[in-house]
């Protein structure tokens, strides 16, 4: 698992995972070459006032997270477009931000755990079972709405025509993840359930692993899934199952604490997403860059659509549809039934934007 950064480091935090388991202007620090436990305050630096007198900052690490592999990298591109630059230093603390980028929200349920990420964007299944089973966590606010952006995808030459074909088949996912709840809906959709497949947990590397044939089917991001049928690797079956959200999740222990941090991080992600709207070919390039994809395959398979959420949202719509989400967990016994579905919630701070 590599995290690009100023620093680079590797967890080694042994952690039992269950079962399923992004002012002033100032110049900032650079992170040590080791990693710290996030959010640890340090000692406190001084600050001259007005009137010539020190004033004492905490220091605080504050530390972001996104999804590589995806090019959902909204903390790196705020870095990027260089809005991090001061973005803190009108608040009360010495902040010094490092960011790092994972390759699943499985990853990231550990790193959490392991006190290393305070805040990150992470799919929705990993996030509601990342705070059910207790790795210090909650659901802060909408970061992205993927809009029929996982697809499903059949191998060429497995004979899987529909569907229903898969029954009995090979079939991929990254359990603990997204995809595996792509997976679910696609195959209801069929009238089937994922116990009528051989479902195969194949961590972060579907693509590769349908182009060697140890798979039928899979569902991929719609960018990746494009590329795939253009090689002719697979065929897309089916691209309309229910929406999945990307939510903002923090670490409890962090965003209680420092909770004007915690609403100017929810404000960077904004932001970050304005300027990202308003310059759609540059966050494409960048898109393209960060997930290794042909910047023309992303316009393709993008079409008109783009980002339509950001931390300033958790509407009525959302919440009915974690709260479908949620029933689901339950319904394949992922989190346990007697679970209040709010207790994995903290709106506070993203009311309060």
């Amino acid at each position: 698992m590599k995290k690009r950064s100023i620093w680079y480091s590797i967890v080694t935090a042994a952690v039992a995972l269950t079962a399923l388991a992004g002012c002033g202007s100032s110049d900032s620090s650079e992170a040590s070459s080791a990693a710290p436990a996030a959010g640890n305050a340090g000692t406190a630096s001084a600050e001259s006032t007005d009137n010539g007198s020190a004033k004492e900052k905490e220091k605080v690490e504050l530390h972001l997270a996104d999804m590589s592999v995806y090019g959902i990298a909204i903390f790196n591109y705020a870095e990027e477009i260089g809005l991090l630059d001061g973005y803190f230093d009108d608040l009360d603390y010495d902040i010094d931000i490092t960011l790092s980028e994972w390759a699943s929200g499985v990853d990231q349920n550990t790193a959490f755990a392991a006190n290393e990420i305070d805040f990150s964007s992470m799919g929705n299944l990993p996030a509601v079972s990342g705070s059910a089973n207790g790795f210090g966590t909650k659901i802060l606010a909408v970061n992205y709405l993927y809009d029929d952006d996982y697809v499903l995808v059949a191998r060429n030459g497995s004979g899987v025509e529909s569907i229903a074909d898969l029954k009995g088949r090979n079939v991929g996912t990254y359990v603990g993840t997204v995809t595996h709840y792509a997976i679910a809906k696609y195959l209801e959709e069929g009238g089937l359930t994922v116990d009528d497949v051989n479902l195969l947990n194949i961590g972060a590397e579907a693509e590769t692993t349908l182009r060697n044939g140890d798979i039928d089917g899979t569902v991929l991001g719609t960018i990746v899934a494009h590329q795939i049928e253009s090689e002719g690797t697979g065929t897309i079956l089916a691209t309309d199952q229910v929406p999945i959200y990307n939510y903002v999740v923090g670490r409890e222990a962090f965003y209680s604490k420092y909770p004007e941090i915690t609403k100017r991080v929810l404000k960077l992600i904004n932001e970050t997403w304005d300027y990202a709207l308003a310059h759609q070919d540059e966050y494409i390039k960048f898109y393209a860059e960060r997930s290794g994809t042909d910047v023309a395959v992303v316009e393709a398979s993008w079409g008109e659509k783009f980002p339509i959420k950001s931390a300033k949202d958790f509407d009525e719509s959302d919440y009915s549809l974690y709260l479908d989400f949620v029933s689901w967990m339950k319904s394949v016994e992922y989190i346990s039934e007697d679970l209040d579905p709010d207790s994995l919630l903290d709106l506070q701070y993203v009311k309060e934007l």
